[in-house]
């Protein structure tokens, strides 16, 4: 099999289908990279994060983060806690009203997502997230500098 020729398949259906990427990843994207990322975060981690580690599971700068969590603050829905022990570290917990305005998003987005689903069929559908999960995996599992190497 040609793998630059399949990729080149890939790239040229991701071009040319743009509108379709953005309708069925727009939403998806803004819960990896937004505020509803870091509240369904938060929700997750009962013992709250401090913006070190948010930003290493985003893959996003600190300044990023910060401005997440000013927003996410002046909302309501992320409290700021200083830590007993060393006043300079800075622990974020989700608020109850975060906690419900991040839970409603993410419903809204299984549904259209699920919407999206549906139309494939059953079959489609779980290989799409099968291939979805594999390629997560190797690309996790990847040393960074085949990703970062210029040919």
């Amino acid at each position: 099999m040609d793998y630059q020729e399949c990729a080149k398949k890939v790239i040229e259906c991701v071009l040319l289908n743009q509108r379709t990427g953005n309708i069925v990843y727009r939403h998806v994207s803004d819960i990896a990279k937004g505020e509803i990322g870091v509240l369904l975060y938060l929700n997750d981690e009962n013992n709250g994060a401090n913006a070190y580690e948010i930003s290493q599971k985003f893959d996003v700068n600190t300044s990023r983060v910060a401005a997440v969590l000013n927003s996410l603050s002046k909302k309501g829905f992320i409290q700021r806690v200083a830590d007993p022990l060393d006043k300079r570290k800075i622990q974020v917990y989700i608020t109850d009203k975060g906690r419900r305005y991040g839970e409603e998003h993410r419903q809204e987005i299984i549904l259209k997502m699920s919407k999206v689903l549906s139309q494939l069929g059953e079959y489609d559908a779980k290989e799409y997230v099968r291939i979805l999960q594999k390629i997560s995996n190797i690309v996790e599992n990847c040393d960074e500098e085949v990703f970062n190497h210029n040919d």
